[in-house]
């Protein structure tokens, strides 16, 4: 669709939205008509933080229940109910806590880098898979330390809080890592083996499923990580047969909610993210193309 200006008589070549579905992998994200990088780096912030504000409501529940349980304080269902019941008395309160501030910074920085680091690469049209692993990880690792060292001694029932040991922190990093490369990096790669035999699956069932599965299913691996790390914190004291007794009798419940964090946080949250990220590209290059139109006077089909 050119679009040609009457007093400069210069044209340039606008082209049409793609017909994407919502879960497509990052090659194909849209690409609007005059959707600049400032455009689409705006619709990177917006989605992200958008969708933080939707996932770390649940997440802080259960990240704090998750807390409490590898601390031997208690079960995970009592600080699951408890959570939920402050969130529904008082959700500016709990929306203001400095527990969920922590959760949504994590996610509003994961998701935004990831976004703005895969729109970068498109425009600059080289591969992000290897930059989306490399800043994804670095942004949620750091971030993601950060705030469980906050809960472990907010959360955690230590008589006083200690300094974190190195070695939790680095168990932290692989953590976190296993899950960022399964959620931001691995369902594109993942989707196109479910759509070929013998499941032969639609592209936007397929993308769904890696989307959700992958993150989830290797929160089973990392559950023994999660609690070593911070029984490394709660309890410097104990022996190695002690940590394996621990892992042992936590495992099931910690795997229930680590798994229970992640279907929001990065499963339906990176399915909303790409969604909005999506929308927000076709809105706002329509309204860039508008002034266009308006500017130069008449658009040519």
């Amino acid at each position: 669709m050119p679009v040609r200006s009457p007093s400069a008589g210069l044209s340039f070549d606008a082209p049409e939205w793609e017909e994407i579905g919502v879960f497509e992998d990052p090659g194909s994200l849209p690409k609007g008509r005059h959707t600049s990088l400032l455009t689409s780096l705006t619709s990177d912030v917006i989605a992200g933080v958008g969708t933080s504000l939707l996932v770390s409501p649940f997440v802080t529940i259960v990240d704090r229940a998750l807390v409490s349980t590898a601390s031997g304080s208690s079960g995970i269902a009592r600080p699951l109910a408890d959570g939920v019941k402050s969130l529904a008395r008082n959700p500016a309160a709990f929306m203001s806590s400095p527990a969920f501030l922590a959760v949504f910074t994590v996610f509003a920085g994961t998701y935004i880098t990831n976004n703005a680091v895969e729109t970068v690469c498109l425009q600059q049209q080289i591969s992000p898979v290897t930059p989306k692993f490399v800043c994804g990880s670095a942004a949620n690792v750091g971030l993601n330390m950060g705030k469980d060292m906050l809960f472990a001694k907010w959360f955690s029932g230590a008589v006083a809080p200690r300094p974190f040991p190195a070695t939790s922190l680095g168990l932290f990093a692989i953590r976190d890592s296993m899950t960022v490369t399964t959620s931001l990096v691995l369902p594109p790669l993942a989707s196109p083996y479910l759509q070929s035999e013998p499941l032969r699956m639609t592209k936007n069932s397929a993308d769904f499923l890696a989307q959700l599965a992958l993150p989830c299913a290797v929160q089973l691996v990392s559950v023994p990580i999660h609690l070593l790390s911070l029984d490394l914190y709660n309890n410097p004291q104990h022996t190695r047969d002690q940590r394996m007794q621990l892992i042992r009798s936590g495992y099931m419940s910690s795997a229930f909610g680590r798994v229970l964090r992640t279907i929001p946080g990065f499963g339906v949250g990176g399915v909303v993210n790409r969604w909005a990220r999506h929308e927000l590209n076709v809105f706002l290059g329509e309204t860039a193309m508008q002034r266009v139109a308006s500017l130069y006077g008449r658009v040519q089909i």
